[in-house]
């Protein structure tokens, strides 16, 4: 009996725990406040690459920052040919979310006047996981796999 009890305790507590977070994550895209944070990520040609430094992508209502590696080949290259990082701040792009059929996010994003990133794409989660790639049109394209979270202030 006690068994039981138990077992039906942490059900609900683990589908309230859920239903949380996937309620959490809607405020956070419908308010475009949150901070997607990469753990890996994959060169067009297919090389992942695990990341250990703190890179981000934020997205504070009307501000966009980047704080990105770089992996792959460019087409164009600035003097000196080492910056190759994915870093901006923006208040000038467009934002799109919606939700699919299973209850997930896709987002896109096309910041203006931005030439290392002219669309970001994000699939986002009902657990808060992320894919997110970036096209450019000088460079190829890269893919992230991370979390999403909570600006932090």
């Amino acid at each position: 009996m006690f068994l039981l009890l138990a077992m039906s305790i942490h059900g609900n507590a683990q589908s309230d725990s859920g239903q949380y977070k996937k309620t959490t994550l809607k405020d956070w895209i419908s308010s475009k406040k949150f901070s997607f944070h990469p753990m890996s990520a994959r060169t067009l040609r297919g090389k992942t690459i695990q990341l250990t430094s703190e890179y981000f992508l934020k997205m504070n209502q009307d501000t966009l920052n980047a704080d990105l590696p770089y992996y792959g080949r460019s087409y164009s290259a600035g003097y000196p040919g080492t910056d190759l990082a994915i870093q901006f701040g923006t208040t000038q792009f467009s934002y799109v979310g919606d939700t699919t059929k299973k209850g997930s996010w896709e987002i896109t994003i096309i910041p203006k006047n931005e030439s290392k990133a002219s669309k970001i794409y994000m699939t986002i989660s009902k657990s808060g996981y992320c894919t997110m790639n970036i096209s450019s049109n000088s460079r190829d394209q890269i893919s992230y796999y991370g979390t999403i979270d909570a600006i932090k202030n």
